[in-house]
């Protein structure tokens, strides 16, 4: 190519047709040339040409190319493999060509090395532009956390949807259980393909969990928790994933509890014991320790989270690769991973340090490289008593009576509730949203001892639904079901008079057992008597 000569640029992703006569720009104050710049102060930002807005930071020294070895690489079959270079200098930043076949333009005149300032902008290939710009610090954690919004709204509607998948399974898997105990369910390898099925389904609900608790504030239980019941549901499952090479090993004082989720706290232990079974590809000896130890023995290094009382210590120490200050200095920030691309999410340590704090302790790590890792949860601890964990509970209970409106826009969800509400000898009235429930209540007043509403429906949600019925009929029990459900909704409802919540995914056990608590609030009662009694 000559130079001089300007091909035309075919500018798609605008819908417009230029050559490097637009790229003419007036010199202004503002884009003189740069001085004093840090290394993190200049961007490259794809104006037009494929990933259009993506921005890259210059540093030292970056390399634009079509080869998947350049650090920009752009799609684009008039760029050379190694087409151009942008690198800092003592007075700022200039351009070189790299002898490319077509030549790099800076403001509409080809270059074989430029001075550039910000503003300039730089075109390469047929159909590339990119903008040198100064990097703002404050626009790029504006981004971030425009990302982080938007991973809270998809996960809220992913975990809306997969809940209601897993409380079919775990609804469903629950009363066959239950079903097993009367004979019906005798073979014993269809009972331990049932177990093998609730073990995943309530793996699946922690992994839902894992993505709302990072996101957002997740809903979480106040109950307290044997660490060692956590230790054994986490050694029971980390045999069947963690690689054959790597020896478990676990070592537990009995009787200490803390006050939190079982679920989460099950999620801090999983997430620590995979990532450090990631650690260690040739294998070794990966350790669970609880203990208890005093307030003072413990450095929380200067969080004031644990304020008084004995502190429930966790710790996952592993033989793996070990991390050095750099890794250690930014192992909880969320995406950063140090896998290789694929293979981590960067969310894991993330969400562990959320949990963490969102249950009032503290966590720390310990690590050379070369040397494993020790990740160590501090956390208050609880009464000496763990409260009955309802999975655990008999499935069979007691027969009940009466007459339950369930509304739920899911059909699945109420074909499997209907079926362990009938079995333990209630009548189902369904409704497929609250509109719809409303309407159903009014023509049933006198026989509907109960009402279950889930939060989010069409037409109609669950909380407008209750207010209208709270209305009509200011003493019949209500409850709300809902995979996820902010504080601050929660305390309206429960001010406004709701009987109770219902978290799902919810099994069997835990449907039956809010009925019944609805049933024992009501009997309790002297204004409001209820037919969900014992017949």
């Amino acid at each position: 190519m000559r130079v001089g000569h300007r091909p035309a640029y075919n500018a798609e992703d605008v819908g417009e047709t230029f050559d490097h006569s637009t790229l003419r720009i007036r010199r202004t104050p503002a884009l003189e040339r740069v001085r004093d710049a840090s290394v993190d102060d200049a961007q490259l930002v794809v104006l037009v040409g494929h990933a259009s807005g993506r921005r890259y930071v210059v540093g030292a020294e970056i390399t634009l190319g079509r080869g998947s070895g350049s650090p920009i690489e752009l799609l684009d079959d008039g760029v050379s493999r190694h087409h151009a270079r942008v690198r800092r200098t003592d007075t700022g930043y200039t351009i070189e060509d790299l002898e490319s076949r077509n030549g790099t333009f800076v403001n509409g005149e080809r270059i074989t090395e430029s001075p550039l300032n910000f503003g300039d902008k730089i075109a390469v290939g047929s159909r590339t532009v990119l903008l040198f710009a100064n990097r703002d610090r404050f626009e790029d954690q504006r981004i971030q956390a425009q990302k982080l919004q938007a991973l809270g709204q998809l996960s809220g509607g992913i975990a809306h949807d997969f809940n209601n998948l897993l409380g079919v399974v775990l609804a469903n898997t629950t009363h066959l259980q239950g079903l097993q105990k009367r004979g019906p369910v005798e073979d014993e390898r269809l009972r331990a393909s049932l177990a093998d099925i609730e073990t995943a389904s309530r793996r699946a609900v922690d992994l839902t969990r894992q993505l709302l608790a990072f996101a957002r504030s997740g809903q979480r239980r106040h109950e307290t928790v044997s660490l060692a019941s956590v230790v054994a549901d986490a050694e029971r499952l980390l045999r069947r994933t963690l690689h054959r090479s790597i020896e478990l090993q676990t070592t537990v004082e009995e009787d200490i509890t803390v006050v939190g989720d079982p679920s989460q706290l099950l999620q801090i232990l999983m997430n620590l014991c995979i990532n450090a079974g990631d650690a260690m590809p040739e294998g070794g000896a990966l350790s669970i320790e609880v203990r208890r130890a005093s307030h003072p023995e413990v450095d929380l290094g200067g969080t004031d989270l644990l304020t008084h009382g004995d502190v429930a210590s966790l710790r996952v120490v592993d033989e793996g690769i070990g991390m050095d200050a750099g890794v250690r200095a930014r192992v909880f920030e969320p995406f950063y991973t140090t896998k290789p691309r694929g293979k981590g999410t960067g969310l894991g340590l993330a969400t562990v340090h959320a949990i963490v704090r969102d249950h009032g302790g503290h966590i720390r790590v310990e690590s050379e490289t070369g040397q494993g890792t020790t990740f160590e949860v501090l956390m208050p601890c609880g009464s000496s008593r763990p409260d009955v964990d309802p999975r655990h509970t008999s499935r069979t209970g007691v027969r009940l009576r009466g007459v339950v409106l369930l509304a739920d826009d899911e059909s699945l969800i109420r074909a499997a509730s209907r079926r362990v509400l009938e079995h333990a000898g209630l009548e189902v009235i369904e409704a497929c949203d609250g509109a719809q429930a409303v309407d159903l209540y009014s023509s049933n007043a006198d026989r509907v001892d109960l009402v279950i509403l889930d939060l989010d429906m069409p037409h109609m949600d669950g909380e407008q639904a209750f207010h209208r019925l709270h209305a009509l009929a200011p003493n019949v029990p209500i409850l709300i079901s809902s995979g996820y459900i902010d504080g601050d909704r929660e305390q309206s409802l429960r001010e406004a008079g709701v009987d109770g919540l219902l978290h799902k995914p919810y099994d069997s056990t835990a449907l039956l057992k809010a009925v019944a608590a609805a049933r024992a609030a009501a009997a309790d009662s002297d204004d409001h008597p209820t037919a969900l009694d014992v017949p």
